[in-house]
């Protein structure tokens, strides 16, 4: 293709990567960290309901869906903007406030969409350091310029599922200018335990700095497959967005399966009990194999099992379970298990006892 038609920025930029998806039979995938008991029932009912409305165009807004998550959260819809999929909330950050050759700080080794979000809108990345392989507030603060617009932090984060406390945040809030647009992924946060874990919800509503945190359906509430998420901050952060999202970005069939999945309480009860039970399984499966692992507060487990992380995922793959090798992550020796069924977790366990 010829120089003069693709942008510059499209040649630096790598196509993402997902986990694998089963392909044969009787394989079972803790690679993605999707719900192991699928959908919500209701979701599912709500979303076969709604099929015989295909042929008109969804709610703009997702009316029905900002009113749900309002009552949820007991904040004015205004403050919520519904995307497809939270990293459809990320472009739309980038679309609304990212100015060419701004800085965006991102911490190394995390999810990789922050990244593509500053290449797209020709954003200069600054990456701040780990520490111990969890993020650095510190860090994060002394990487802070005159020319930084945005910060994308994950929390929990991932791949490692650990988590900045309550006392760090509220500290590392007071350090950040009001130019700045903090942006808290939270993909992850239903799973977390912690009670030391920032209610980023509550410091919206009280009108703290410029704080968007973001949220999914896609993980928690088993709806990966329809796309879609949201972000809460305050109106002057959110009334913008809302002119530059793409209209009618969220399907028929999302804002219904979300609706429902939100308020299909006995479900999102079994889906938190299971992870915890989940957690308690691997944990000691993987101290009787003598393997190092971060303890998470996600659905997934960071474990470094000493070896190439690629071949092991092969190997695996030919015992029928899939997991996440993190060398696109940075870590080469390192995996990401998604936490399953009681089934899949004992699977996995039995086949890496012949493999670590």
């Amino acid at each position: 293709m010829s120089d003069s038609i693709l942008r510059k920025i499209v040649d630096e930029i790598e196509e993402y990567k997902p986990g694998k998806n089963p392909d044969t039979q009787g394989v079972i995938k803790l690679a993605s960290n999707e719900n192991p008991f699928g959908p919500s029932p209701k979701a599912l009912k709500a979303i076969e309901k709604e099929t015989k409305n295909l042929q008109i165009y969804p709610d703009q807004k997702a009316t029905i869906l900002r009113d749900a998550l309002s009552k949820k959260y007991g904040l004015n819809k205004d403050f919520f903007i519904i995307g497809n999929g939270s990293d459809d909330i990320m472009q739309i950050i980038g679309a609304t406030f990212l100015s060419p050759q701004e800085e965006v700080i991102i911490p190394e080794k995390t999810f990789s969409v922050y990244s593509l979000i500053a290449k797209i809108f020709d954003g200069k990345i600054v990456i701040s350091k780990l520490k111990s392989n969890e993020i650095d507030l510190d860090d994060i603060t002394s990487k802070i310029t005159n020319k930084t617009k945005i910060i994308f932090i994950a929390n929990p984060n991932n791949p490692t599922g650990t988590i900045f406390t309550k006392d760090k945040f509220e500290s590392f809030l007071k350090k950040i200018p009001e130019k700045i647009l903090l942006v808290i992924d939270e993909a992850y946060a239903e799973f977390v335990e912690s009670t030391d874990y920032p209610d980023t919800i509550e410091q919206i509503k009280q009108g703290g700095p410029n704080l968007i945190a973001l949220r999914t359906f896609s993980k928690f509430y088993g709806l990966a497959g329809l796309r879609v998420g949201y972000g809460v901050g305050a109106k002057e952060l959110i009334s913008p967005m809302m002119k530059v999202k793409m209209p009618f970005n969220v399907s028929r069939l999302a804002q219904a399966g979300a609706v429902a999945a939100l308020n299909d309480l006995f479900f999102l009860e079994k889906t938190y009990q299971n992870n915890i039970a989940g957690k308690k399984f691997l944990y000691a499966g993987l101290d009787a194999l003598g393997v190092n692992y971060k303890k998470t507060e996600s659905n997934f487990i960071f474990v470094d099992v000493q070896q190439d992380a690629d071949p092991l995922f092969l190997k695996l793959m030919a015992e029928k379970v899939i997991i996440r090798p993190l060398t696109s992550f940075g870590f080469p020796k390192a995996i990401r298990i998604s936490i399953g069924t009681p089934e899949q977790n004992n699977k996995l366990l039995e086949a890496l006892k012949n493999l670590i």
